[in-house]
């Protein structure tokens, strides 16, 4: 790649980004409150949920606000066909030290390189200026944990904040489509707008580019293009898999399960019974592959009465509702939908989210621990009826036996939040649009 062609590409992402619009996210706020610090910024998370975006709008809005100066930001985005043959770090260097010398003005610079894992070798580069370089200030962003995680901790140990990008969350999803709530006499307004669109979100989920997609057909082809890309790039290629069709299946087969205890057995006679054999610890070891990719997150039972957690017993959830109906009917598998989408509402605000579980057969949907030690317990259900009150509310009289401090939460499509009273326990019921809408 010559030096024009390098000037070209830095040049036409310098007007790119100062062109991009839509939806404001809170990251970009959480992100730029940190400019002017130090620290890598690291921006991760699973495939299309727009972490370029976001990272083309911290480079707008700080040539708005006269943090940098337009020409002294670097924005690279190694997704860019033309910057294919930049597969080494010393590459990298090349067009570091061409971008300063010919188009960066005196002064401070922002480097942001988007995708950075596509470079060989790149944690050396970074960590090299990070060092030597007192007028920088660096972003990256990336779709795998394995890189942006462990790997990064060790590399990279005591240099980067790191921010985790989510898909589109209900509430930003009503604001892309322009309806914003704000005020309980709006959302009773507005209720038949909510729940049309709350039926879209359940069924295509929350990666944004899904949104302008217009046929169903679509969309599912969308999803499937993201789950191959997923299964041959970020698992197949990385970890070289010889059997890539196993890899999908496993995938299948967990996200059909959703939200249910999944033990490794039962993958196993799954696959056996498709005439696939497989040893446990293979199955494992693609499980912990997958989790690598986001795709997935696993949930560990918490025993209230023992109060400790078991790390072998799991639940798993999906990083996006849009991924489960892809392979199952929306009809078919509601409730799981619903509370896959609970379980990304607390994951985001909890550090640890956890599943109740008792030898009786007791089980709460998610208990997460606060900061003062207490424990909130949260159930999910459709609606709650005379037919179903003792299973969705008894559970929660046994935690608190032992669990007494935390709020109780029954999380439904019910109209009517009050506080109800089940043998001496106090449960508030919470309707799902306004748990999510948070208000």
């Amino acid at each position: 790649m010559d030096n024009l062609s390098i000037k070209t590409v830095i040049l036409s992402w310098q007007e790119r980004f100062m062109k991009t619009k839509g939806v404001k996210r809170h990251y970009e706020d959480d992100i730029l409150s940190c400019l002017g610090s130090k620290p890598i910024k690291m921006i991760t998370g699973f495939r299309r949920t727009g972490k370029s975006f976001i990272s083309q709008m911290i480079a707008q809005r700080s040539v708005k606000s006269k943090r940098y100066k337009q020409q002294n930001i670097l924005y690279l985005n190694f997704e860019d066909f033309r910057l294919a043959t930049i597969e080494f770090s010393e590459k990298l260097n090349k067009i570091y030290q061409l971008f300063k010398v010919e188009i960066a003005h005196p002064g401070k610079m922002l480097l942001i390189f988007d995708e950075i894992q596509n470079v060989r070798d790149w944690d050396a580069f970074i960590r090299t200026i990070y060092e030597m370089e007192d007028q920088i200030e660096i972003v990256i962003t990336g779709s795998n944990s394995e890189l942006l995680s462990s790997e990064i901790s060790s590399k990279l140990a005591g240099r980067f904040i790191s921010f985790f990008i989510y898909p589109f969350s209900f509430k930003e999803f009503l604001t892309y489509h322009r309806l914003v709530i704000l005020d309980d006499i709006d959302f009773i307004r507005k209720q038949d707008q909510i729940k049309q669109l709350f039926h879209q979100y359940v069924t295509f989920g929350g990666l944004p580019e899904i949104f302008s997609i217009s046929t169903e057909n679509a969309k599912k082809s969308y999803l499937m293009g993201i789950i191959s890309k997923v299964i041959l790039d970020d698992i197949v290629k990385r970890f070289s898999i010889k059997h890539p069709h196993i890899i999908e299946k496993v995938i299948h087969y967990i996200i059909l399960n959703t939200g249910n205890l999944t033990a490794f057995t039962r993958i196993a006679n799954y696959l056996k019974n498709q005439h696939i054999s497989v040893s446990q610890d293979t199955i494992i070891m693609y499980v912990q592959y997958i989790m690598k990719t986001y795709a997935l997150y696993d949930v560990q039972k918490f025993d209230w009465k023992q109060q400790r957690i078991f790390e072998t017993t799991k639940k798993y959830y999906v990083v996006d509702t849009g991924l489960i109906n892809f392979f199952d009917s929306t009809t078919q598998n509601y409730s799981k939908q619903i509370e896959n989408i609970v379980f990304l509402q607390l994951r985001k605000s909890q550090e640890s989210v956890y599943f109740g579980h008792l030898k009786s057969g007791k089980e709460i949907d998610f208990i997460t621990k606060n900061e003062d030690s207490t424990f909130d317990k949260y159930q999910i259900t459709v609606t709650l009826t005379n037919e179903n009150q003792k299973r969705e509310l008894s559970p929660f009289n046994v935690a608190d036996q032992y669990l007494a401090k935390g709020e109780n939460y029954l999380i439904s499509f019910d109209d009517n939040e009050e506080v109800v009273h089940y043998q001496n326990t106090s449960i508030v019921r919470k309707n799902i649009f306004r748990f999510l809408l948070n208000f």
